[in-house]
């Protein structure tokens, strides 16, 4: 981290570290961000993108109203694509159909990848169910870490804690103090009062906008950078929770992580540079946009997957199919991976039913069996993966 980009506008001070690197103390510096600021000026192509987000976002809360359709069930794909985006963004990958097959077939041997993307299922999923009873704020974040990083390659004693050991962030993984790109503060008094300012900040009854606020709370928790793994991953989750804590939106609708991955570069050189050069209007813009891409694209999904279940549950009533051939169809956009077992407990019918169910849907076309053998046999709706998973 070169201190002579910094400047004048710089949003926090640099302060002097000293870490070990192959048993030799290394002298270096490391930036630790000032509290946010109350009140802040933006241009006024900023606060249009600012504008346009809400819109967006108020659409997309409004589509599923509109159309009967309980957010719930389709927030839960919507957690999945997250899972795989904000992972890929932290250089992570694993194909949709492999981590859902995982999920429904606890059996199946996991690779790292997907204990990783699992993980972040789950740490959303409580994440969303803890806001009714806990604030977003370092709590909930070491609650989110330490489900993100269980049972990972980086798992160890402080799991679940704000990090005591230097992290740096660089080029390249077991890359020297000195050639990283970025150096969060060093563990102690300077990270601890740090995190309690954002906490106290994202909390404080503000003039500014919660889109803008927001934003910039992403930022903080970024350049803080409390954890020693995942921070990249937990930071845009607690945007989403405070997206639904603040009311802009009801349920985890939206997938910021797929706008950020295509644009990995733009996006960590804004967080950069707002931390170098003072880049709020940037930095906010970029996030805006992010915001109201991701809501259009989210709206455009959601109405092609409720025309599919039409379309496909009126087909197989004009083919006189009922219950839980019908029902397990509808189904297909909240529970795009199935197996007979599964089916059984969901509808409470006998394997026997649920396996005719099945069979049913695999005639029609409408799924097909993924697993390859005639044991605990998985069974995927196509065309459902597809609307939610392809690239825009």
């Amino acid at each position: 981290m070169d201190a002579n980009l910094f400047t004048d506008e710089s949003t926090g001070e640099l302060v002097p570290i000293k870490v070990e690197e192959e048993g030799v103390q290394v002298s270096h510096i490391a930036f630790a961000p000032h509290p946010l600021p109350t009140n802040l000026e933006l241009s006024a192509s900023t606060w249009m993108n600012v504008v346009n987000a809400v819109e967006q976002l108020g659409r997309l809360d409004a589509v599923a109203s509109e159309l009967g359709v309980d957010p719930v069930l389709l927030s839960r794909p919507t957690i999945r694509r997250e899972a795989m985006s904000t992972s890929a963004l932290e250089g992570t990958f694993a194909p949709a159909a492999e981590v859902l097959t995982s999920e429904v077939d606890e059996d199946l041997p996991r690779s790292p990848a997907i204990v990783e993307i699992l993980n972040f299922i789950k740490a959303t999923e409580h994440g969303v169910r803890r806001l009714s009873e806990l604030p977003v704020g370092t709590r909930l974040a070491r609650e989110l870490q330490d489900i993100l990083i269980k049972g990972t390659v980086t798992d160890d004693w402080q799991r679940g804690e704000v990090r005591k050991t230097q992290v740096i962030i660089g080029p390249y993984k077991g890359c020297s103090v000195r050639e990283a790109t970025y150096v969060p503060p060093p563990p102690g008094p300077i990270l601890e009062l740090g995190l309690d300012a954002w906490e106290t900040w994202i909390h404080a009854e503000s003039a500014m906008h919660q889109v803008v606020r927001i934003a910039m709370a992403h930022y903080q928790f970024e350049a803080i950078h409390p954890f020693t793994d995942g921070n990249g991953r937990i930071g845009r989750l607690i945007a989403i929770l405070q997206l639904i804590e603040t009311g802009i939106l009801a349920q985890p609708l939206i997938n910021l992580s797929p706008f950020f991955e295509v644009r990995s570069d733009k996006y960590r050189y804004l967080l950069r540079q707002v931390s170098i050069t003072g880049a709020w209007d940037e930095w906010i813009s970029f996030f805006c946009e992010a915001l109201a891409s991701q809501a259009i694209e989210a709206a455009q999904r959601v109405r092609e997957l409720l025309a599919w279940r039409d379309t496909t549950t009126n087909s197989l009533r004009s083919h006189r199919m009922r219950g839980v051939v019908v029902d397990l169809a509808a189904s297909l956009i909240e529970y795009p991976t199935v197996n007979v077992k599964q089916v059984a407990e969901r509808f409470e019918v006998t394997v026997t039913s649920a396996n005719t169910a099945v069979n049913k849907l695999v005639d029609e076309g409408i799924i097909s069996e993924i697993t390859g053998g005639n044991y605990k046999r998985v069974f995927q709706a196509t065309d459902v993966m597809r609307i939610f998973f392809d690239r825009r």
